[in-house]
């Protein structure tokens, strides 16, 4: 944050996007399963996010009609509503919001509120 220009007693607030890292939805329980069983680290919002990311792609990569360059740009391009444990993924030129959005604030010392 230093590097962007912040000074120290700029305050910082954050977003996610993805559910808690403690939510009960299918998805949430096997990325905690996985981080638990492959990881030595707590599950955390950011991780979640690229999971969920990770998954998504796997899903839209497994209705490509093949694996190359084209055909996965086609599918992704096609952006159909999917559900990936419970998290919906669906993409709206117009109305781009989400229903897990929560907020948090960095104290000065890297502390999460909220």
């Amino acid at each position: 944050m230093i590097q962007m220009g912040a000074a120290r007693s700029t305050p910082v607030i954050a977003t996610q996007a993805v559910p808690m890292v403690n939510a009960g939805l299918p998805v949430v329980r096997t990325y905690r399963e996985v981080m638990a069983k492959l990881f030595d680290e707590p599950p955390v919002s950011l991780s979640l996010a690229g999971f969920i990311a990770a998954r998504y792609t796997f899903e839209v990569l497994r209705d490509a009609e093949s694996l190359t360059r084209q055909a996965a740009l086609r599918a992704f391009q096609r952006r159909e509503p999917t559900d990936i444990g419970g998290f919906r993924v669906a993409f709206n030129a117009t109305r781009r919001s989400g229903t897990y959005v929560t907020q948090s604030m960095l104290t000065h010392d890297g502390r999460v509120i909220g």
